[in-house]
């Protein structure tokens, strides 16, 4: 017994249409292939230069000493505190 290839068959499975529709047509339905690829191009994450780089994290280190941070790992309010009770116990064990 012989196996019979699957055929494709544009009869009454499948709807043909006789022209396809142009791009402008596609790019106005919003759920075509054409329409998703352009929203996805211009929503896409733009990659910033070395300038733009350089003025962000000078910002982000004028936003911390603004802010009081020091932005080191030795500094901060928590180490000030450390070391304050630190001195204060070594004062009182010298006197």
């Amino acid at each position: 017994m012989s196996r019979n290839k699957k055929q494709r068959r544009s009869g009454s499975f499948m709807a043909v249409l006789e022209q396809k529709p142009r791009k402008q047509e596609r790019l106005a339905d919003p759920d075509s292939k054409e329409s998703r690829k352009q929203r996805a191009l211009r929503n896409s994450k733009k990659h910033k230069s070395v300038y733009e780089k350089a003025q962000a994290t000078q910002s982000r280190m004028e936003r911390d000493a603004e802010a009081g941070r020091k932005g080191t790992r030795h500094g901060g309010p928590l180490a000030e505190k450390i070391r304050r009770l630190n001195s204060e116990k070594q004062e009182s064990e010298d006197s």
